[in-house]
């Protein structure tokens, strides 16, 4: 296995999902994910299955609120747990069209598993995001972290 190929393919991938929050094109976006696919939102929202995405996500993106917005992301950790399975960590935020940069309130962390098809594409097959917080000074105290 070729890695440093194997992580462009899946970052590719991950920028056309990326992309389809711009050209509201969410049917070729779940070209990359499995049909049986897990995509937890940042609310705990368990959507299942790519048919459920795509519902999802036009129904989101037709709303006027997101008309136009963009999805800011950043891949920062590919890990291959073997040949056809990785996990990825990436970060991001959707930034709404009369925004510059997305606000620190709408920052995620999302972790991700990518499974490799039998004909070599790599496919999505759980999504789960995370909005970052700011732990309070009673979690802080607690775990000891100043984060």
């Amino acid at each position: 296995m070729n890695k440093m190929l194997e992580i462009n393919a899946i970052m590719q991938a991950n920028e056309v999902i990326y992309q389809s929050f711009e050209n509201l094109d969410f049917r070729k976006a779940s070209e990359y994910l499995t049909e049986d696919c897990d995509y937890i939102t940042f609310n705990g929202t368990h959507v299942k299955g790519r048919a459920a995405y795509i519902k999802m996500h036009e129904q989101l993106m037709n709303n006027f609120m997101f008309r136009g917005a963009r999805l800011d992301g950043l891949v920062e950790q590919v890990n291959f747990l073997n040949e056809n399975t990785a996990v990825v960590i990436a970060s991001g935020a959707i930034r709404f069209r009369w925004q510059k940069t997305a606000p620190q309130s709408r920052q995620s962390i999302n972790t991700t598993v990518w499974v490799r098809t039998e004909g070599g594409q790599w496919q999505m097959a759980s999504f789960h995001n995370c909005r970052v917080k700011k732990m309070n000074w009673l979690a802080r105290w607690i775990t000891g972290m100043d984060s």
